[in-house]
């Protein structure tokens, strides 16, 4: 079983008609200074986990967050799933929900609603975003959030001028009318088909231009973008069984990988942000 989840799977969790026990394992000097809880969860102590969790039936399915989703939550999680309990953390902790609440009623949300992109389509940039927060986090190396936040948020606009392959540069061209940063628009225009060479253009029906990534952000923000489809399509049980199992994913469904080439360059935005 996967032990994370994201916080949009926590959210269609919340909505199901299946019951789930939702725990706040917050340090209390960090649930002391760190803010309000997640509506309808319970603190527990995790330093007092031996007293509480024997209550906790065997079988039951808990959802459980710390600040950060660290080494509080990875530690409860394991004590929990030793004694029979369901349990999976919030990756990134009640940050990343609280970001991703945040996330959907962000301005650039709005201006996709603006131009006409519907609810669906800003569903999936939201969880695209949240997604690729939680990569960048991830990174060794230094990493714009705003960049990736903003590129994540926006990188399908275009599909309100085409569906196909030319949608990152329609959205480009939109963004670019709405006064747009050109990084934003970078993120935009190459995520399609993960980076495409100037030579590689015109066989996707692309202007002849480079559309290679140019910096991290970029990478990111295609790589969330496949991995949340993967989830939305049911394809992976979390997003760390998405990021784990992602070549083997792609392989067996060619209607998301697409072609050799987009395969092969997917696999390698995937090995290098595992």
């Amino acid at each position: 079983m996967a032990k994370t989840l994201t916080p949009e799977e926590l959210k269609q969790k919340l909505t199901s008609a299946t019951p789930l026990l939702l725990l706040d394992v917050r340090r209390a000097e960090d649930r002391d200074k760190g803010g309000p809880a997640l509506t309808g969860a319970t603190w527990h102590d995790p330093a007092h986990m031996e007293v509480w969790a024997k209550d906790i039936p065997a079988g039951s399915e808990v959802a459980l967050f710390c600040v950060h989703g660290g080494g509080v939550s990875q530690s409860v999680q394991a004590a929990l799933e030793s004694r029979g309990v369901e349990a999976r953390y919030i990756e990134g902790g009640i940050a990343a929900w609280n970001e991703a609440e945040a996330l959907s009623v962000d301005p650039d949300v709005q201006l996709l609603g603006a131009q006409g992109v519907g609810e669906r389509g800003q569903h999936h940039a939201v969880q695209v975003a949240s997604i690729a927060l939680v990569v960048a986090r991830g990174q060794k190396e230094p990493v714009d959030l705003e960049l990736v936040r903003r590129g994540a948020l926006l990188h399908d606009l275009g599909k309100v001028r085409d569906t196909g392959n030319l949608h990152g540069v329609t959205g480009a061209e939109l963004g670019r009318e709405l006064g747009l940063p050109e990084p934003v628009l970078a993120c935009i225009e190459r995520h399609v088909r993960h980076g495409v060479p100037e030579a590689e253009a015109a066989g996707y029906g692309l202007p002849v231009r480079d559309y290679a990534f140019a910096c991290l952000e970029e990478r990111i923000v295609s790589y969330a973008d496949k991995l949340a489809d993967i989830l939305e399509a049911g394809l992976a049980e979390s997003l760390a069984d998405a990021r784990a199992r992602l070549p083997e994913i792609l392989a067996a469904n060619p209607a998301l990988s697409k072609d050799a080439a987009t395969l092969g360059e997917c696999r390698k935005i995937g090995r290098a942000h595992v």
